[in-house]
């Protein structure tokens, strides 16, 4: 197994975090350099990470790397996707990766000078981090959005956007004691620690 990919992708930590759980060994590219880049390039004409290859399989986006893990692997204390509870995870993890793209958004443009109070664009997508933010924590129940208090796709998805949020210092997420407490409580499993940003 091969995954592409840097080492503070969001994206990328989540199929890493699932291949640790699972016990895959697997070989990670390093986009962040020149050869890596040049190689996920040549390979995958959409250029984003993470893009996984196991053996002749080749999947370019996160949620279907996902899907192919979990089909074949399983991971204890990891919740399954529920069918009649589909929909309203699926809603959760595409709002929190709505986010994560307005935050991905912030950070790169406000690194290369473009001012956030000058740029309606900026101001949006700072807003709509915001907005996102309030829904999903109505939504949480606890640590978890559900009542059992389980770890599942959309505890993943929520735990690597706060945690690269604050990483990047993109949003405020320690001064809201819920998303605190959140980042805490899974922060102790050991292939979240693992994973870290550098």
């Amino acid at each position: 197994m091969i995954l592409y990919g840097s080492f503070t992708s969001p994206y990328v930590r989540r199929i890493r975090f699932l291949l640790k759980e699972m016990g895959q060994t697997f070989t990670q590219i390093d986009t962040m350099t020149e050869e890596g880049q040049k190689e996920l390039r040549s390979k995958n004409p959409i250029w984003k990470v993470p893009y996984f290859e196991d053996g002749p399989i080749k999947i370019w986006d996160s949620h279907s790397i996902t899907d192919y893990l979990l089909d074949r692997y399983s991971i204890q204390g990891f919740r399954t996707l529920k069918k009649n509870e589909a929909i309203f995870e699926s809603n959760l993890i595409h709002a929190i990766d709505a986010c994560l793209d307005s935050g991905i958004n912030l950070f790169y443009l406000t690194k290369e000078g473009v001012e956030m109070e000058k740029t309606p664009y900026l101001k949006k997508q700072n807003e709509r981090i915001a907005s996102i933010i309030r829904y999903v924590t109505s939504e949480l129940k606890g640590s978890s959005f559900y009542e059992d208090q389980s770890f599942g796709r959309s505890e993943l998805a929520l735990y690597t956007c706060l945690d690269w949020l604050r990483y990047r210092s993109v949003y405020p997420v320690l001064n809201d004691s819920q998303l605190s407490s959140f980042l805490q409580t899974w922060g102790a499993k050991e292939n979240l620690k693992e994973t870290s940003p550098p």
